[in-house]
């Protein structure tokens, strides 16, 4: 995990600084598409983590790629930077370490919400509202659907879960009869 944040924070600092030619928003972006590409396509990782290809014709194919989802040449380099260190599979983690520390910056937090079925903007906008509330910081919630949890919610901010769904209270009741 510290290799996320190390690459993150990097991101963060270069983008950030004084003179920076390239807008974080922007940046992010074609990150995140490429990111996404990955995630639909493991096939896509898996080219790119192979030994058997070299440098040269990883080079040519993420150029490829960057060509056609139009990815900036600053994109283009710090992905390439992650392929050849193999750390392309953490792109997704990098990315919120990167929402993560933008959230720091700026004296809030990012949590997630999850729930057994999608919540409209509005529940996730009240959600995030009574967190910040509780822990007098400004809370910006992701949301995940894992219908596992049957009903209720389950949010973490912080390293703090508040688990209010109905798979919990379920094992809670079953370790009360061990």
């Amino acid at each position: 995990m510290k290799a996320v944040r190390l690459y993150a924070q990097v991101l963060v600092d270069v983008l950030g600084a004084p003179g920076s030619k390239h807008s974080m928003e922007g940046v992010l972006r074609e990150i995140d598409a490429f990111s996404k590409l990955t995630i639909e396509s493991p096939l896509m990782l898996k080219v790119f983590d192979s030994p058997v290809m070299n440098e040269e014709d990883k080079s040519k194919t993420l150029k490829a790629f960057s060509q056609k989802l139009d990815i900036s040449q600053f994109s283009e380099k710090f992905l390439s930077l992650l392929i050849r260190r193999n750390r392309l599979q953490s792109l997704p983690d990098i990315l919120r370490e990167v929402e993560s520390i933008q959230a720091q910056k700026e004296g809030g937090l990012i949590g997630e919400v999850v729930s057994a079925t999608p919540l409209d903007a509005a529940t996730v906008s009240a959600i995030a509202q009574a967190i910040s509330k509780k822990m007098n910081k400004k809370v910006s919630l992701k949301e995940k659907v894992d219908p596992s949890l049957i009903a209720g919610l389950r949010v973490t901010v912080g390293g703090t879960t508040y688990d209010g769904s109905v798979r919990a209270k379920l094992n809670r009741v079953k370790d009360s009869f061990h």
